[in-house]
């Protein structure tokens, strides 16, 4: 009985990092160039900012809309900031990785937007209220 009792709090404890990794949040810093998209987004644990030539969105706390991290191609999270700052025009951000350190980053300014991204007559349209700022970024960490 004294050695099953051992053996389970040994599992447990083997198991615990391991779960903690796979729950850790994505993080990372990435860097925007160009004339709109210059500047840089960080994405940390309890908060996400990005500033760029055209929005400035400050630190806030955000939630996660969807998680496909661990996809083998594709790999894309978005994010809603709770709190967007006044200055801050897109308060939805989707973050794709393209390849190593290279990462696309779209700004989306309602979740209406965020949702019809793929609707036929939403993309690429002239309307204001359904512009989407696509950034190209590397990832810096």
């Amino acid at each position: 009985m004294q050695m099953s009792r051992t053996f389970a709090l040994m599992a447990l404890a083997l198991a615990g990092p391991c779960t903690a990794l796979a729950d850790a949040p994505f993080t990372g810093k990435f860097s925007g160039t160009g004339r709109a998209c210059s500047g840089g987004l960080y994405v940390r644990t309890k908060t996400i900012e990005w500033n760029s030539s055209v929005s400035i969105c400050k630190p806030s706390r955000y939630e996660v809309l969807d998680n496909e991290l661990n996809k083998k191609e594709g790999e894309r999270i978005a994010f809603r900031l709770q709190s967007p700052s006044h200055q801050c025009l897109y308060p939805v951000i989707e973050v794709q990785r393209l390849s190593t350190y290279s990462w696309g980053v779209q700004g989306y300014q309602s979740m209406e937007s965020y949702r019809n991204r793929a609707l036929p007559g939403w993309a690429n349209s002239p309307l204001e209220e359904r512009l989407i700022l696509s950034c190209p970024m590397t990832r810096l960490d």
